[in-house]
């Protein structure tokens, strides 16, 4: 009798998820939680997929895998943040493949993707959990040569509790008067008087990235606060984060004690840490590439220099009043920009 000739698999591929892949991605998270026997507490809609992937700033990102246009299974990520390090790290919040599709090297391929993708981005190390009982998944895992940190125990707070703390948090912020103006145009700091307490929060994006961009700032002192928007048809993210800052600094008209917020790490660990570097090299980054967006880099630096400047990173759509305030500020001025150029 001849022998059945073996089909071969069908070939997969593994893509960026897309607007449009709501309904996709929340099906997937729904088998996986299916799989760890807790559907009941899976509460991912298209919906609220689309506002946490695809919005202005995304708190997650999401690898696709499909076979023959069907999606199989999927990865979810997001950035973290090592200090000892000093650098970004990423962590892998959910692998997961279609139990008919398994054993075929799609979940290892997943993870590759993954891996490349820290490399590329210069990210310190991946990150993920496993449940005890998931024995096939610690043999995979152990393969790749990953090792669990044992010494290291997850704690969560979340629910009741959570609010409860959350409810004792207050802020307290003291400034006295300052005089500020609009910085159109720009006008250098007077740097003879100093002294005043300002304290500014700062935010910018694209919408795509690179695209029109926007960048909004909220100064405040003695409880009052002011704000300010700009923005540009073609440029970045990191610009308009850049950009926000210098803003709020050229808004200044005398020397102050200003604190900044922020919500992005590359603009707080640039201006404290990287720029030190940069600037013995000649302006040349660790990878021996010229720094991008130097002229942003150049103007905040001196404008640092004309007044005495503190920077404090805040996770961005977490409920900070004046975070959300000039994530709702950029968002006006794109619009009003997208509305401009059509």
């Amino acid at each position: 009798m001849a022998k059945r000739k073996r089909e071969s698999p069908a070939a997969f591929e593994i893509t960026e998820a897309q607007p449009g892949d709501e309904e996709t991605i929340a099906a997937l998270i729904y088998a996986l939680a299916e799989y760890e026997k807790a559907p009941e507490q899976c509460k991912a809609t298209p919906g609220n997929v689309k506002q946490q992937f695809f919005s202005r700033r995304p708190t997650a990102y999401c690898l696709i895998a499909r076979v023959g246009g069907e999606a199989v299974g999927y990865a979810i990520y997001y950035l973290t943040f090592s200090t000892w390090l000093c650098r970004p790290g990423l962590y892998m919040e959910d692998l997961f493949v279609k139990a008919e599709h398994r054993k075929r090297g799609i979940g290892g391929a997943l993870m590759r993707r993954l891996a490349a993708i820290c490399v590329e981005n210069g990210y310190g190390r991946m990150e993920w959990m496993c449940l005890e009982w998931n024995e096939l998944a610690k043999q995979q895992y152990r393969k790749v040569g990953a090792a669990p940190l044992d010494e290291w125990r997850t704690w969560r707070l979340t629910g009741e509790e959570l609010a409860a703390l959350a409810a004792q948090h207050v802020v307290k912020t003291v400034a006295t008067e300052l005089p500020l103006e609009l910085p159109e145009p720009p006008k250098p700091p007077v740097l003879s008087v100093s002294g005043t307490r300002v304290v500014v929060y700062t935010d910018g994006g694209c919408r795509p990235n690179p695209g029109v961009g926007a960048w909004a700032a909220v100064l405040e002192t003695n409880g009052k606060t002011r704000e300010i928007v700009g923005g540009e048809h073609d440029t970045t993210n990191n610009r308009m984060e850049l950009s926000a800052a210098i803003g709020a600094l050229e808004a200044l008209k005398l020397r102050c004690e200003v604190v900044i917020h922020t919500d992005s790490q590359y603009v707080k660990n640039g201006i404290t840490t990287w720029i030190k570097g940069w600037k013995k090299k000649g302006w040349v980054s660790s990878q021996k590439t010229p720094v991008k967006n130097v002229d942003l880099w150049k103007r905040l630096d001196a404008l640092c220099q004309s007044h005495d400047v503190k920077w404090s990173w805040v996770r961005g759509h977490a409920g900070d009043k004046y975070n959300e305030r000039c994530d709702e500020l950029c968002s006006a001025e794109i619009d009003r920009l997208d509305h401009a150029g059509s």
